[in-house]
């Protein structure tokens, strides 16, 4: 699953900032939202952050003397600085300076490539700066070698936006900071919930067969078999599948979850201790379904040796017309079906179940990294300074100007000049509703200058401009973003207890442990091997490493629940 999260926050990155702080369960989109779509009007009067109320934090509490803190960095290739401007002097550092007090000194920056290493080789010196964004094991390298500041008191005295944007997606990523009871770092916070898979449907085909919609897993089941077996495009041809299927098994996580079945996570059972999910007796169900859907001719025999970029592609041919993905899926591979067949059409539909009760989406932790404090520094509330001042220029921000100045002037991804991030959990979510409301009243006032982005991109659509189908399908009055709300709502998640980094076990054997499992699903679907065979897996599973795994995850549990 962590291969799956990093590919969201890949997609984050690509979108960024007219689709801001998204994810996605697949691979990277072939295209991205040009910069400039978000640019909706000239800018107005010249303004700083602090003239605007919705844009940044009056300076209050500016320091004076300023302060300087270390710290270190990855530049994205997209970035393009200004003539004279650097990674020490851009428009968000002048802002932290103008605005608090804060001067921020680099001691390198890297291409995101050698992130990883430089940082390895930093942490083992010994020799840290002020702050820096630390992944999941360096954290943990980090606190075990006394190196981090506690963070608890200056958390208590953060700023209400930073506090709400920290725990909106649940209180998961603050404890995954914390130790023995003191927080020791800010969490990244990503989109896990947001991200929650849906299912997306062929529309036409749908009603070209005159088949419901799906509400019960049995109606996804017969949609399935009728896509396959009803001839939906008209070709004459036995050439279609019912359902979408890659070999990494990232388009079933939503399936899984309709039977109760779980992927890679870790649950609380009965008696409060955590077990593993995938070798539950409910991913046996799952996967006698999927053979006998396989038995049918509904999946791709070949679906053993295709990435979802290849999968895409039969999607994108009309080959496909069941997919259960993230509701991101509009934009890619989607709108690249919509170019290719201006009659395709797909609608996204929240996952159902087997056993009519309402079904659980299953989340990571979903943290991008975790933002850590240097022990002795003197001034750690500043890294909250800063994290409201980008919740309020990037996220809340009204002015055209200041958009332009810090976000995205049309030309440059400027947003990615700064120092230090967090993501809101349901960015998108509450973009739609806003959107929508716009669409309805024609009233853009209350938008912000992505979400004005988002907005021109429907109208463009409602026009008749096919280019722009995805941005409704995802945002539009029936998107994909409505089923992101009524999880929201309907509180539709089951979360992976397990919240740190590998344990001891899990780095030594789970390699060999997912590898076995891999190879038999792949076989069980495709019928090669007996549903049966699940039993033996789950025993090799656990005296090949998995219970030595399991008592790890326990033991660490009932030191940190």
């Amino acid at each position: 699953m962590k291969r799956g999260w990093m590919i969201m926050i890949a997609f984050v990155l690509v979108l960024l900032p007219v689709l801001s702080a998204c994810s996605k369960t697949a691979e990277e989109p072939k295209t991205s939202a040009s910069p400039s779509a978000s640019a909706s009007q000239e800018p107005k009067a010249s303004a700083s952050p602090a003239a605007s109320a919705s844009a940044a934090p009056a300076n209050t509490n500016k320091y004076n003397p300023p302060i300087t803190l270390t710290t270190v960095g990855k530049v994205l290739p997209t970035v393009k600085y200004a003539a004279g401007d650097s990674a020490d002097n851009n428009p968000w550092t002048r802002a932290y300076e103008s605005e608090f007090g804060i001067k921020l000194k680099y001691l390198w920056t890297v291409d995101p490539t050698q992130w990883e290493q430089k940082t390895n080789l930093m942490i083992a010196s010994g020799d840290i700066p002020d702050f820096f964004l630390a992944n999941g094991v360096q954290f943990k390298q980090l606190v075990e070698a006394g190196l981090l500041a506690d963070m608890t008191e200056a958390y208590a005295k953060a700023p209400d936006s930073v506090k709400k944007v920290l725990t909106e997606g649940g209180d998961q990523p603050l404890k995954s900071a914390t130790v023995d009871g003191k927080l020791m770092a800010i969490p990244w916070t990503g989109v896990p919930r947001e991200g929650s898979q849906m299912i997306w449907v062929r529309m036409d085909w749908l009603k070209k067969l005159n088949l419901p919609e799906p509400k019960t897993m049995d109606d996804v089941l017969k949609i399935s078999a009728a896509f396959t077996a009803q001839d939906p495009d008209g070709n004459g041809k036995n050439d279609t599948f019912g359902l979408a299927l890659d070999k990494d098994f990232v388009t079933l996580t939503g399936f899984f979850n309709g039977y109760g079945a779980y992927r890679d996570i870790w649950l609380k059972d009965a008696s409060g201790k955590l077990v593993y999910s995938t070798i539950q007796p409910a991913m046996k169900t799952a996967l006698q379904k999927l053979q006998d859907m396989t038995k049918q001719g509904q999946i791709d025999p070949e679906f053993g040796t295709k990435a979802f970029a290849k999968v895409a592609e039969s999607i994108v041919n009309g080959k496909i017309g069941l997919m259960y993905n993230s509701p991101y899926s509009g934009l890619y591979p989607l709108q690249s079906g919509k170019d290719n067949d201006p009659a395709m059409e797909w609608k996204a539909f929240p996952v159902v179940s087997a056993d009519g009760q309402q079904p659980k989406n299953q989340t990571d932790l979903g943290v991008v990294g975790y933002w850590v404090v240097k022990k002795g520094v003197k001034q750690p509330e500043a890294l909250f300074k800063m994290i409201d001042f980008w919740i309020k220029t990037f996220y809340d921000n009204k002015e055209d100007d200041i958009y332009k100045k810090y976000v995205n002037d049309g030309n440059v991804e400027i947003w990615q000049m700064n120092a230090i991030a967090v993501y809101k959990a349901f960015k998108n979510a509450d973009q739609k509703i806003k959107v929508t409301k716009a669409l309805e009243t024609k009233d853009t006032s209350n938008l912000t200058g992505d979400d004005k982005g988002v907005y021109n991109n429907i109208q463009k659509f409602l026009g008749g401009d096919n280019s722009s189908w995805g941005w409704n399908s995802i945002f539009g009055k029936d998107g994909s973003m409505g089923v992101t709300d009524q999880y929201r709502q309907n509180n539709q998640y089951i979360a992976n207890e397990f919240i740190t980094s590998p344990l001891p076990a899990q780095v030594e054997k789970g390699p060999a442990l997912d590898k076995m499992k891999n190879e038999l699903f792949t076989k069980i679907i495709l019928g090669t091997a007996s549903i049966d065979q699940f039993d033996k897996f789950v025993e090799d599973w656990k005296k090949n490493g998995g219970d030595e795994i399991t008592k790890e995850v326990n033991d660490w549990y009932a030191k940190n629940k």
